[in-house]
């Protein structure tokens, strides 16, 4: 893997070498780690037998460090805690009131509780101004019938089998069973993943900040270009929407975002590829599926692609839960017409920050792309000093960029 780069330019270069601090410091890391295992073996010594796992970027790889010149800094850890037996041997209440009573009778947890819709969010103190919480998910098995019914519609049994049901608020104090898969979505992405890991280069990773500490001395891990892809696509995301007016109310879940990048990686042919070749693969992908509200869906898939990742039929965006089809990960985009129009001006601006900028002239301006995308989180990174020698730019035109762009 030593010549995997060698022919990158040396402005993908210095962009990789941003992107390799991503990741999330190892001090968070062990943090959010120890906090998991104390509330797992609290909840086993209070007597309720369960497993506790992680869903969500924690488990996939691809979790992401806070922006430091976020108003507050923060990060959180999703897990699932499944108390052994099924549906049949809870009501959704039921299983609620177990772990919240449990969580409520103790000091240490029962005065950092907030109650969600179907997750409780506990709160802990910051670390190095950095504020840190886990949300926890009751749950317990799908039953048999449930089980029987997802392997109609094509899923495998390796899949269907970690299905699990959540109790999920309805009023006040009603709740009912939604099926839900992390397991089965950590498996699908994980054998997509696999081939693209085998050609990842080992890395040194070092602290979140400047102010690393000696405990975070660098330490050697890996993330395929398909993980990174997914990285860079959420904190592009972030940069993005955090400068629009309700920005946060329409921006990508990252659900979607990791299930679209995924399955277009499954169909991407080259595995041995750099980060850029298949995040411009993603990139185009995606922008194509607007054309789909220009045509009908058989003229689209003979012009364009006959099985889009994000498809649009009878006037809806569909994006079906690769653990389970009914759940359309795309639905919110159905109520609110908002989310895919920003949505695909967002995607143009990434392919315009990343991709048309590598090949100007103007180191500056490259510069002001890596300082919009990723200053957020590292503003003294010495990559983009490197780049930023002067703080005025080539001016861009605000009327026509696709991007709010911070040019101070």
């Amino acid at each position: 893997m030593e010549d995997f780069n060698m022919n990158i330019s040396e402005r993908q270069k210095d962009f990789l070498s941003v992107i390799e601090k991503l990741d999330i410091s190892p001090t968070l890391f062990k943090n959010a780690q120890s906090k998991y295992e104390a509330l797992a073996a609290f909840i086993d010594e209070h007597g309720i037998e369960a497993t506790i796992y992680p869903q969500g970027s924690f488990a996939l790889g691809t979790v992401t460090r806070p922006a430091k010149k976020a108003d507050s800094p923060s990060y959180d850890f999703d897990c699932i805690c499944q108390v052994t037996g099924t549906k049949s041997d809870y009501t959704p209440n039921g299983l609620r009131n177990l772990i919240e009573d449990t969580l409520k009778g103790n000091d240490t947890y029962g005065g950092k509780l907030v109650k969600w819709e179907e997750c409780f969010t506990i709160e802990y103190a910051d670390i190095n101004g950095v504020s840190f919480s886990i949300d926890l998910v009751p749950a317990v098995s799908d039953s048999d019938s449930e089980k029987a019914a997802l392997l109609t519609k094509g899923l495998t049994p390796q899949i269907v089998d970690t299905s699990i049901a959540i109790p999920r608020q309805n009023s006040e104090k009603s709740y009912r069973w939604i099926s839900n898969n992390p397991k089965g979505f950590k498996k699908w992405f994980d054998e997509i993943n696999a081939p693209f890991l085998m050609y990842a280069p080992k890395y040194t990773e070092r602290g979140i900040f400047e102010s690393a500490t000696a405990e975070e001395l660098p330490n050697e891990v890996r993330r395929s270009a398909l993980q990174r892809v997914i990285q860079i696509l959420k904190y592009q995301r972030d940069a993005y929407y955090s400068k629009l007016s309700g920005g946060d109310e329409i921006k990508p879940i990252s659900a979607l975002i990791t299930t679209m990048a995924t399955r277009l990686a499954f169909n991407y042919g080259k595995k041995n590829c750099s980060v850029f070749e298949l995040l411009e693969y993603v990139l185009n992908r995606l922008e194509m599926c607007i054309h789909q509200t220009e045509m009908t869906f058989e003229q689209y898939a003979l012009r364009y692609d006959n099985s889009p990742v994000l498809s649009y039929k009878n006037g809806k965006w569909i994006v079906p839960n690769p653990a389970d089809p009914d759940d359309n990960l795309a639905n919110k985009w159905n109520e609110d017409e908002r989310i895919p129009k920003s949505f695909f001006k967002w995607v143009t601006a990434i392919k315009n920050d990343l991709f048309e900028v590598l090949t100007q002239k103007d180191d500056n301006q490259f510069g002001v792309v890596l300082e919009n995308s990723f200053a957020n989180y590292d503003p003294n990174n010495p990559i983009i000093k490197k780049y930023r020698k002067a703080r005025v730019a080539t001016p861009i035109n605000a009327s026509t960029a696709s991007k709010p762009y911070h040019c101070s």
